[in-house]
């Protein structure tokens, strides 16, 4: 396995799935590059899923540390089996619930993968353990938690954006097709 990676999106086909949600690749590319990541980054994944996000930032964040969490024993062994493949060692796997669960440290960008029932706690924790002008990243698929998360954000995060991202992939049947993946809410900001 290549650990020396710069990229973002690794193909899908390269994690180990089951029937956990994933962020696909060119979802996943625009919301890593969001993260604004170095080697060194300290990077929380909330609702860790099969762990993409979290092996991307640790293949990124080579001198740095990744916190994956997820509710989910399923999807934990799944990233745990993700990180294990591609031969992390700066990668620390949670099943618990956020915010209670979460190492109490500070961290330089935080991942939120889809809503929560738990949205402001979940904010209030990134407004206290974001680094000064460290990175809250969500992606959404429903409306509602978009808007949930853009309220909690606003008056304590600056430079708040959501964009909405469509991807449709080629299918070949008897002649080639586009098939489109959900829409997805991609929304980012800098602690003030």
């Amino acid at each position: 396995m290549d650990n020396n990676r710069t990229m973002f999106g690794i193909p899908d086909e390269e994690f180990i799935r089951d029937k956990v949600p994933m962020t696909k690749s060119e979802v996943r590319a625009i919301a890593i590059s969001k993260l604004r990541l170095n080697p060194t980054s300290r990077v929380l994944d909330i609702g860790c899923g099969t762990g993409s996000i979290t092996v991307e930032c640790g293949l990124i964040c080579n001198q740095g540390e990744v916190t994956a969490i997820d509710q989910k024993e399923e999807a934990v062994n799944i990233t745990r089996k993700n990180v294990n493949k591609f031969e992390l060692n700066n990668v620390n796997i949670i099943e618990g619930s956020a915010p209670n669960d979460i190492p109490k440290k500070n961290y330089d960008s935080i991942f939120l993968g889809g809503g929560s029932r738990h949205i402001d706690n979940i904010i209030d924790f990134a407004t206290d353990h974001l680094v000064p002008e460290g990175v809250f990243v969500a992606n959404t698929i429903l409306i509602d938690s978009t808007y949930k998360i853009l309220a909690a954000l606003e008056g304590r995060f600056k430079d708040i954006d959501v964009a909405m991202v469509q991807v449709s992939k080629g299918h070949k049947i008897a002649g080639w097709m586009m098939k489109a993946n959900n829409p997805i809410y991609i929304i980012s900001a800098r602690l003030m």
